[in-house]
């Protein structure tokens, strides 16, 4: 599993990301066309744009987003898989890989919110690395007082209120970058997308069917 990363938690710090995200990508891109300039290569800002380790920058902002980006990841692999580019399909690869859970003091934040300060009493343990961490969530084992052991899923702070707009952001970055196909009917999958985050975050209603 990767390594603990705070969840942005409202909008502007969602957004802050992205931009952060943007501001990084275009410093390498001119660093790196200064370079090409000098050395008579010339500059073209696609191949600037598409490097490596600007697709690996780029992964590892959105993986920390988590939800948008990681469930358009999931269904353009699935709906896209052979219209992607090279430079995309890495993109996607890296986003399904493990994604990073919360540290400790927020994770400790985001209990107490619910349940009050006292929200440890509910379990006789609990271990506070998570077993699975993926878009919207993580999953931490638990312990009642009987011995009886529990699964408990934690959602990431701020997504229900981010869905919407983070999904149109994460399109938004991959337009821009020129990495979405250009064959590609890219308002199915948004709209798909906007729809399973929101049926995944009702964890109310999910709980109704076990």
């Amino acid at each position: 599993m990767a390594a603990p990363r705070t969840v942005p938690t409202s909008r502007l710090s969602r957004f802050a990301k992205l931009g952060s995200l943007a501001t990084g990508v275009a410093t390498n891109m001119l660093v790196d066309g200064a370079k090409s300039a000098l050395t008579g290569k010339g500059w073209d800002n696609k191949s600037l744009l598409l490097q490596p380790k600007n697709i690996e920058k780029l992964a590892i902002q959105l993986s920390h987003l988590r939800g948008a980006a990681m469930k358009l990841g999931q269904l353009l692999s699935m709906d896209a898989g052979d219209l992607l580019s090279p430079e995309l399909a890495q993109l996607l690869a890296l986003l399904r890989s493990d994604a990073n859970s919360m540290p400790h003091k927020q994770l400790v934040e985001v209990l107490k919110e619910q349940w009050g300060d006292e929200w440890l009493a509910r379990f006789s343990h609990i271990e506070l690395r998570p077993f699975a961490a993926a878009s919207i969530g993580q999953v931490h084992l638990a312990y009642k007082e009987n011995g009886d052991q529990l699964a408990v899923k934690i959602q990431y702070p701020g997504i229900t209120k981010s869905v919407v707009s983070d999904v149109d952001n994460v399109i938004s970055l991959l337009t821009i970058s020129r990495l979405l196909p250009k064959d590609l009917n890219i308002k199915p999958l948004i709209s798909e997308a906007k729809a399973q985050l929101l049926a995944e975050a009702d964890y109310k209603r999910e709980a109704q069917y076990l």
